[in-house]
């Protein structure tokens, strides 16, 4: 799904759901490149490739719990999508989930022994879990989305982003905003950071930027 420019979008929806895609899409990728490069014998940059693992399951775990919660009960009382849709839906995630569990043991398996072996194993994890979610991704931004905006309001869909948010520790929001404005274009960036409040903005620009910079090169 090409980026939209926040400023001529009907609805919120229509472009921030690529851009919370994109993240998963790009941050993946990068793990499934990364992991094979790293030095069996570089422990600290082993355990923060795993760390950051956890983050991206973390935040894909909070994006589909909080669409079974908000998204999917109101479009099926308002939009009345078809059952194969929704059927499609739940089983991509359901495959997905697999591919989530089968991550985590590499994962583990890779940090208790950092072999090569291990390392391309997650890889290939990583990729493959990568291809079902993009297949339901991709799905999901041409079938759903423009449901999302016909069905869901605005002030709907914040309060579903701000829940998803809220499941994020605070050390993890520093983290998910970074992603968001690494990947984002420079009007989606300004769209999203215009909808913080002052003082989240004044503590990213002190604190959370830095610490972001710092967080990605430790695994980078």
């Amino acid at each position: 799904m090409a980026a939209i420019d926040p400023t001529s979008a009907a609805h919120p929806a229509l472009w921030d759901m690529a851009l919370i895609h994109r993240i998963f899409r790009t941050g993946f990728a990068e793990l499934a490149r990364l992991v094979p490069t790293i030095p069996p014998a570089d422990a600290a940059r082993v355990r923060a490739a795993v760390a950051h693992l956890d983050f991206m399951l973390v935040g894909l775990r909070a994006h589909h719990t909080t669409e079974d919660e908000h998204v999917w009960p109101a479009l099926a009382a308002r939009a009345q999508p078809s059952a194969e849709l929704v059927d499609r839906m739940e089983a991509q995630h359901h495959g997905i989930h697999d591919g989530i569990e089968d991550v985590q043991r590499r994962s583990a398996a890779w940090l208790d022994r950092p072999t090569g072996e291990a390392a391309a194993a997650l890889s290939k994890a990583i990729t493959d879990m990568l291809r079902q979610l993009e297949e339901h991704l991709d799905e999901e931004e041409r079938d759903v989305v423009p449901l999302l905006a016909q069905h869901i309001s605005v002030e709907e869909w914040t309060k579903a982003g701000q829940s998803a948010f809220a499941k994020f520790t605070p050390a993890q929001r520093f983290t998910a905003t970074g992603q968001m404005l690494e990947v984002a274009t420079p009007a989606e960036a300004a769209a999203m950071m215009a909808g913080l409040p002052a003082p989240v903005k004044v503590l990213w620009a002190l604190v959370g930027r830095r610490r972001y910079r710092r967080y990605v090169a430790a695994f980078r």
